[in-house]
Parts: C-alpha cells; sequence; structure tokens
C-alpha cells in the first residue's frame, strides 16, 4: 500500500506551536536569523512524500527541544524519485551570504553502503534543478550536483547513532566573488572562497531537507530497503555562529 504519508502530528495530537519553533522568514533579518525550524514538518512552505515515503516528526530521538523530524524512504522495486522532503522556497537570492544549519543523526546500525542518500540539497527556483545535494555515501558526507561544487565535507564513520552538527555557507555571487564552506561538529573542513557561486538563471534558491534516495531513481539498493534521515534544528542566519545548532539555546 502506498503511503507518501507527511505527518504533522506528534503522537496523534497537533502540535502545539509546530510554528511556535519557526521563525516566518524575513521577520528576523534584524537578528541574523532568517528562518529556523526546531524539528518538525510544521512550519515549512511545503512538504512531499514520494511512493512510499514517510516525513513525520517524532519526540525521540531528539537533539534539542521536544521533537524532530524523520525523513524514511522504502524501496518498492519501482523507478523514479525516492524524495521526502520539506522545503524552504527563497531561501536566499544573489548577492546574499547565508549560513546553514541542522543536526541530522543515523541509526547506531546504519549500514555504510556505496549509494548516495541525500539529506540537504538547494536548488534553483527558475527553473528548478539538482544544483547541490549533500549526501552520506559510504562512511562519508560528500556534496555534489550540477552547480559544478563537488568534493568531501568529512568522515562519519565513528558517528552513527549520534547528532551531526552541518553548517554550510553559501554566498551567490559571480565574478570570483562567491564562497562555499563547510563545518562539521564545529569544525570547518571545507573553505572555497574567491569562486563563482551561481545558480544557473535562476535568481533565487529554494533549501530541501529529509532523504533524497538518488540511486533508486534507476536501480536498486546496494544498503537496506528502508532508510530513515533524523534532523533537527535547522537555520538559515547571517553568521557561522548564529547557524551552529550547538549555540541554540
Amino acid at each position: 500500500m502506498r503511503r507518501r504519508r507527511v505527518i504533522t502530528a506528534l503522537g496523534g495530537l497537533g502540535l502545539a506551536g509546530a510554528g511556535a519553533g519557526f521563525l516566518p522568514g524575513r521577520a528576523e533579518a534584524a537578528g541574523g536569523v532568517y528562518f529556523q525550524n526546531r524539528g518538525s514538518v510544521g512550519g515549512w512552505d511545503h512538504a512531499y512524500a514520494q511512493k512510499d515515503g514517510v516525513i513525520e516528526t517524532v519526540g525521540s530521538p531528539v537533539y534539542k527541544g521536544a521533537h524532530a523530524l524523520a525523513a524514511t524512504q522504502t524501496y518498492i522495486g519501482e523507478s523514479g524519485g525516492y524524495h521526502c522532503e520539506v522545503i524552504r522556497r527563497g531561501a536566499q537570492s544573489v548577492g546574499e551570504d547565508r549560513y546553514y544549519g541542522q543536526a541530522i543523526r543515523l541509526a547506531s546500525d546504519w549500514r555504510f553502503h556505496d549509494q548516495n542518500v541525500t539529506f540537504q540539497q538547494w536548488s534553483p527556483e527558475d527553473p528548478e534543478g539538482p544544483w547541490l545535494l549533500m549526501f552520506v555515501i559510504g562512511s562519508t558526507i560528500q556534496f555534489g550536483g550540477s552547480g559544478g561544487i563537488r568534493g568531501t565535507a568529512g568522515s562519519v564513520s565513528g558517528l552513527r547513532g549520534t547528532w551531526i552538527r552541518i553548517v554550510t555557507r553559501l554566498k551567490l555571487a559571480g565574478n570570483g566573488q562567491g564562497a562555499f564552506e563547510v563545518w562539521l561538529n564545529g569544525t570547518r573542513t571545507v573553505s572555497r572562497t574567491g569562486i563563482t557561486v551561481l545558480p544557473s538563471t535562476s535568481r533565487t534558491i529554494r533549501w530541501s531537507s529529509g532523504i533524497y534516495c538518488t540511486a533508486w531513481r534507476d536501480g536498486s539498493p546496494s544498503g537496506p530497503r528502508t532508510l530513515t534521515v533524523l534532523h533537527d534544528n535547522h537555520r538559515i542566519a547571517s553568521s557561522y555562529a548564529l547557524a551552529e545548532p550547538a549555540n541554540w539555546a
């Protein structure tokens, strides 16, 4: 049976303040925080799940606060997309410098395998496309996409069953004025400045978070047939310090 579930309730009850942990867009720009979500499906611009995917708000385990977001996909022997995502539209415009923070968790029995499992991505909005994806492949976090920004952010070999903090900086600019940086558990592991970072012809990008089993589009799993990634403490901010999940009160 196809579930395609997007669940905004916790334990069968509506979340009191599913939007309470959410700062609506540009309203907080003066404080340097443009968006945040404390680990729920509620409060995003859009949420969806393909095929038998489920994206839901759960009460445990959590990084900080009362709940976290769980994105699960199950292979059903069909080709095509295996997305489960929440989306922040208009997350950034060309000329802006933004930091994207969140904490993710892989199960303690997560089996490392040779297919990429995307947990967040940035896409142009007009037209859309796989511009920059960040994913677990083997025992590493890597990134890549049509935007030409590719590489490895670091190892997660000893981090299964723990919350992994990731902050990504995107400065959208041409003529060698752009930047792409990544911090993994408080350590900057990637720093590329003085480069061109532009989303094709689009003036804006969106931010998606969840799970996308990319290799299942055209092939079968080399790892488990059901995979879950947990997410918590999403934030878009003007600095690393504000985006870092460890710095949240």
